[in-house]
């Protein structure tokens, strides 16, 4: 049985929100993660993670970055309304499962849930709620980026794509 956690509107103490939902099968799974990519438009951008030392900068990392906007419709778009916890939870759930289920080199860090709306230019000023995955090493934090960490960057953009995330801007013809 495949799990994938998705929060929900109901509050739990300390802010978040969390329902289950279990999956008899990745076939499943991956329908339901469709459906949340297509509802929410999902879209993704990779940026560099850097660290200075030593007064020099050097990228350590990657930062992943996923967004997506409620649905056309929804009453009422603020920080931290209903609708954009119900977004985070639906990229939370996505983030879940781009995730490599090894322990590897590198380790992978999803950012809490901010109460902020952001708006882009590429992606036509739409309210977007955004969520981060570094990409990062388990062990010295201030070593270069290597293959391990590009791979699983690769491997994340790969498993976007199934989903039909879209790079940058929402198309659906691309998400299709």
């Amino acid at each position: 049985m495949h799990e994938v956690y998705v929060r929900g509107p109901a509050e739990e103490p300390g802010g978040g929100c969390q329902q289950e939902v279990f999956m008899t099968s990745s076939e499943e799974s991956l329908s339901y993660l469709t459906d949340l990519v297509r509802r929410y438009q999902v879209c993704w951008e990779v940026w560099p993670e850097y660290l200075v030392a030593n007064g020099k900068e050097r990228q350590v990392g990657f930062e992943l970055e996923l967004t997506g906007t409620p649905e056309p419709g929804t009453n009422h778009v603020g920080p931290g309304c209903p609708a954009c916890r119900q977004v985070y939870a639906g990229l939370h759930a996505i983030a879940d499962w781009i995730l490599p289920k090894e322990e590897r080199l590198s380790m992978y860090e999803i950012g809490q849930y901010e109460q902020a709306l952001r708006y882009s230019f590429v992606r036509a000023m739409r309210p977007d709620v955004t969520l981060s995955v570094k990409i990062l090493h388990r062990r010295g934090f201030d070593l270069p980026v290597d293959q391990c960490e590009q791979r699983c960057l690769e491997e994340m953009k790969q498993h976007l794509n199934e989903l039909g995330a879209c790079q940058r801007h929402w198309s659906l013809r691309k998400a299709v």
